[in-house]
């Protein structure tokens, strides 16, 4: 290849040429006319070869990963030249960037200075997927014939770009054959595991702001060989974060089926009157709203005598936090201040109400019972006891050594046999929803990563028990709601403060380049082994109520 620029890897062997033309050709289409320009006129590229070629090459290189340092090889860096959702991106890889623009410099000195230069196409000659080269803004470039749009008009897809622009006919010239050797530098993908159904106008958003904080640059893996490509997208510099994770779909609830077939059979005994007349009836509740609850209705104790026991009715999940406040009069407090993406706020009642709560669940400890095993499961809702202090509040269990305060908006860690006891529902305190509000702060660096330098600014400025008012963005419409948040006295919103402390420090939230680290005087890092949680816990922003019986 005399462009250069790593594509001599992707070279082949010229093709014998075959004499035989014993073959029977059906005339008409696109690709029988690209076949009689190429034996007509073959000092022009009518076809470009297929950009699989880089793909395989990829791929192959993936096969003959032997060693888990190998496996390093099947990513490679790529520029997001063109998009429009995660399921239509074009790619240009980086590697390729010398290439593609030494063929650049060669065509466009060849086509504004040669004298053999050829001459506007001819009629017969164009038709949708020929190779040309086409003049933008004074600039040529490769394209491929994508649409003819009227007599005088025609629609071309950069090839190198993944773009389409609309020109007149006469800036677009037939392609001399050694342009069209290398084959389109730009390769048309499709994030893996997401369909277009899985998406909404907000998530084009969301992508959209993620490609703004990562330049366009990504670490990219190709798992297909047809196009548009499937491929993972992820961050240049943060090891294994696929960026279109959260475009997922949400994984199917397993244990639903369970529920709903326990409940079936529940409701099938009974209907065969299996249950003691006497028994109290159970009623249907609308969780998820199209299942009944499971529960089961005999014990059996050493002696061998059956006894039917009325199930008791536990909490298993909190209806979602309330809503940010929409009107700025609204007097909260400060109660905890994760990053600038999840501040916890409460009104004075909040306040009060959890007071009650922890009270209430102090005093009855002792009757609560411990969670079984197979209750002792993600999302679950206990009570948790500190016995130094002798705290005792509601948590939902995050895994096996992690739970969340649901009141207090915090993570703590606890052994993986800690007595964790479940909630009875007959108080209606207990069913309340939790005692905290969440907001985001606009204008914050990066909602994937938050900075700690913006988190240090809003613990300073904002230590727990200020009081705030909260100025709703109304074009945030989910939990946790985006605003700003203001302190009487001062003219200036604390998001606007925080701007301008990290200039005066000249700190550049937006910077993801690596660097080797070096100790700054007004720098301080988290203490201890602290992870920011970027994203609200579903237990805020989403659900309602749920019940089980034991």
């Amino acid at each position: 290849m005399e462009f250069g620029g790593g594509l001599g890897r992707f070279s082949i062997s010229p093709p014998i040429k075959n004499k035989c033309r014993e073959i029977v050709e059906v005339p008409g289409g696109p690709e029988w006319k690209i076949r009689k320009l190429q034996e007509e006129f073959d000092e022009f590229c009518w076809k470009y070869p297929g950009s699989s070629v880089i793909v395989y090459y990829h791929l192959k290189r993936l096969q003959t990963c032997i060693t888990p340092e190998d496996e390093s090889q099947k990513l490679f860096y790529a520029k997001v030249s063109h998009f429009m959702s995660p399921v239509e991106i074009a790619l240009q890889p980086k590697y390729l960037s010398s290439a593609r623009k030494s063929i650049m410099d060669q065509l466009n000195v060849t086509y504004n200075f040669e004298k053999t230069v050829p001459n506007i196409f001819e009629d017969h000659q164009m038709f949708v997927s020929v190779a040309c080269a086409v003049q933008e803004l004074g600039i040529w470039y490769r394209g491929k014939i994508a649409q003819i749009s009227g007599e005088e008009h025609v629609v071309v897809e950069l090839v190198d770009f993944g773009t389409q622009i609309l020109v007149p006919r006469h800036h677009i010239r037939p392609l001399i054959r050694r342009f069209g050797r290398a084959p389109p530098l730009c390769l048309k993908c499709r994030a893996d595991g997401i369909t277009i159904n899985d998406l909404e106008i907000k998530d084009l958003h969301d992508f959209k702001n993620i490609i703004l904080d990562c330049n366009a640059l990504f670490r990219v893996e190709i798992k297909s060989l047809e196009e548009p490509f499937l491929i993972d997208l992820y961050h240049p510099t943060i090891s294994g974060f696929n960026v279109c994770q959260k475009f997922f779909p949400l994984p199917e609830d397993d244990g639903k089926l369970d529920r709903i077939a326990r409940s079936w059979n529940a409701h099938c005994k009974k209907m065969n009157e299996e249950f003691h007349e006497d028994d109290e009836d159970f009623k249907e509740e609308h969780g998820d709203g199209d299942y009944f609850p499971s529960f089961h209705p005999t014990t059996v104790i050493p002696d061998h005598q059956t006894i039917v026991q009325k199930s008791q009715k536990f909490i298993s999940r909190l209806p979602k936090c309330a809503r940010a406040p929409r009107f700025e009069q609204d007097t909260l407090l400060i109660d905890h201040i994760e990053n600038a993406q999840l501040v916890y706020l409460q009104y004075p009642w909040q306040v009060s109400k959890r007071s009650k709560i922890d009270d209430f669940l102090r005093a009855t400890w002792q009757n609560l019972p411990k969670i079984p095993k197979k209750f002792r499961q993600k999302d679950q809702i206990c009570a948790i006891r500190n016995p130094r202090i002798d705290f005792v509040c509601r948590a939902v269990i995050v895994d096996k050594t992690t739970v969340l305060l649901v009141d207090y908006g915090r993570f703590v860690k606890c052994p993986e046999h800690a007595d964790l006891r479940l909630i009875p529902a007959e108080e209606a305190l207990m069913v309340e929803e939790p005692m905290i509000t969440v907001v985001s702060l606009t204008r914050a660096s990066n909602n994937l990563c938050p900075h700690h330098s913006e988190t240090q600014f809003l613990r300073q400025k904002l230590p727990r028990g200020t009081f705030v008012h909260f100025k709703w963005d109304k074009k945030s419409k989910t939990t946790p709601m985006k605003g700003r948040l203001l302190i009487d006295g001062c003219r200036e919103a604390i998001n606007e403060q925080m701007v301008n402390y990290l200039k005066h420090l000249k700190i550049d939230p937006y910077c993801r380049q690596l660097d080797i680290y070096r100790q700054y005087k007004n720098h301080e890092l988290p203490r201890g082994n602290h992870i920011y949680h970027a994203t609200c816990h579903p237990h805020y922003s989403k659900g309602q109520e749920e019940f089980l019986w034991i």
